[in-house]
């Protein structure tokens, strides 16, 4: 049985290029959650999941209304962990 998703795939392929674009490459090294444990999280008005973070910065992902995947790097300080109840993502 083959059992290669191509849509993780895309997603693994995805936060490597976003982790050779952060913002601060001197931050120390990039820690990822595991893909059962991702916290929802809240960036000014972006509501998504944490998918890694350095001492200063946190790599969120979500979805846009025709489902685009995008990752992109926010300030600690922005983001904000939400519980599940109160997470407006997808």
């Amino acid at each position: 049985m083959n059992k290669f998703d191509p849509d993780n795939y895309a997603v693994m392929i995805a936060i490597v290029d976003a982790e050779s674009r952060h913002p601060k490459p001197s931050d120390g090294d990039t820690v990822r959650f595991p893909a059962w444990d991702q916290p929802y999280v809240k960036a000014s008005r972006t509501y998504g999941r944490a998918v890694a973070y350095t001492r200063t910065y946190g790599l969120i992902f979500w979805l846009d209304d025709s489902n685009g995947k995008h990752f992109e790097w926010f300030p600690a300080d922005m983001i904000q962990r939400v519980t599940r109840d109160d997470w407006h993502g997808r």
